[in-house]
């Protein structure tokens, strides 16, 4: 988290990420407040993300899927870290087991010295 704050590390993501975020605060919308709801999607979009234009990356992205069959949707984010020679951390511990192995640069965020 240093690295980030001081400039030395940059934070990069899809464009895919604004709609699958909204996706699933909509999904929360059931038990969350809708004001709730909107601040959190509001504090995503003052985030210093580098955003990237998944229209380039579905190529790779779908070539992805089929080599590792796994989802486009994960599988652009795989493509830009490949794209930006970088890792790609995430959560998501089943995408970490099923493709951390075929591609080193998916890690989980538990392995990352914040």
């Amino acid at each position: 988290m240093t690295a980030f704050l001081i400039g030395r590390v940059g934070l990069y993501a899809p464009d895919l990420l604004l709609i699958e975020a909204g996706s699933a605060l909509w999904r929360r919308s059931v038990v969350l407040k809708s004001a709730d709801v909107k601040a959190i999607y509001r504090d995503l979009l003052t985030l210093p993300l580098n955003f990237h234009l998944s229209e380039r990356l579905a190529a790779s992205a779908f070539s992805l899927s089929i080599a590792h069959r796994h989802s486009a949707y994960d599988s652009v984010y795989c493509a830009l870290a490949i794209e930006m020679d970088c890792e790609f951390i995430t959560a998501d511990r089943k995408l970490v087991a099923k493709l951390g192995r075929a591609l080193p640069l998916v890690r989980h965020i538990s392995t990352i010295d914040l």
